[in-house]
């Protein structure tokens, strides 16, 4: 199966490496290509920058629509998602709802730890899914998206120190609430002993499974089909 995960984002800066992160994650078989948009905000940390990418990763989607079985908008704020299961009847798959999901089959004490500017905007889009009363807490670290990989140890701390309050507060999974934090997730578990669910990984497996499955959108759209 081929898989095209969208970095809703103006520039290709993370492109070569998100492909080798969800390379790691997929099955043998299965192949994944990375694309960004023509333009775009810088990030998506902003109510701004959200509602300035939708338009585009729809279009972005419906560019390459023949090309491959399923699509993962690459953001935790899952921008897009639900409108194009209206519009294509392949599979879309947003990392935070994949996450949530995942987190959910082993436990209702379900802690995020994201990047502190988009905090109340991830909480608006975990209770539109319905997940609300597994959260435990929201937790923030003090750097932005551009800053994550300056010094990735530095990352790595600020999470593991953010998903140590959550578990003192019950939380027993932590789900990493930005793609920026992809591939960090056992690392992250070395030092909290609890399971760690990486987004990128989490998109990917559920995407597989319902292209394997053959698993839609019934309501989409009928001009286009698989």
């Amino acid at each position: 199966m081929k898989i095209l995960v969208i970095n809703p984002i103006g520039h290709s800066k993370w492109d070569n490496q998100d492909k080798k992160i969800y390379e790691s994650f997929v099955s043998p078989g299965t192949t994944v290509d990375v694309v960004s948009l023509p333009q775009g905000p810088i990030t998506v940390e902003s109510p701004e920058a959200y509602a300035e990418v939708i338009p585009l990763v729809i279009k972005r989607v419906l560019e390459y629509y023949e090309k491959y079985d399923g699509f993962i908008i690459n953001c935790f704020l899952d921008p897009g998602v639900k409108l194009l299961r209206g519009i294509i009847r392949k599979p879309v798959i947003g990392p935070c709802e994949a996450s949530m999901s995942l987190a959910s089959l082993i436990t209702d004490k379900i802690g995020i730890v994201s990047v502190g500017s988009a905090l109340w905007m991830i909480e608006d889009h975990i209770r539109s899914l319905g997940y609300a009363n597994r959260l435990i807490g929201l937790e923030g670290i003090d750097l932005g998206v551009l800053d994550l990989d300056k010094d990735l140890e530095l990352t790595i701390s600020k999470i593991v120190e953010r998903s140590k309050k959550l578990i003192d507060r019950g939380a027993e999974v932590i789900v990493l609430g930005c793609t920026g934090f992809a591939g960090l997730a056992r690392k992250i578990e070395e030092h909290i002993n609890i399971p760690v669910i990486d987004p990128a990984g989490a998109a990917v497996k559920i995407l597989e499974s319902l292209i394997k499955l053959n698993i839609y959108n019934p309501r989409a759209a009928t001009i286009i089909k698989q």
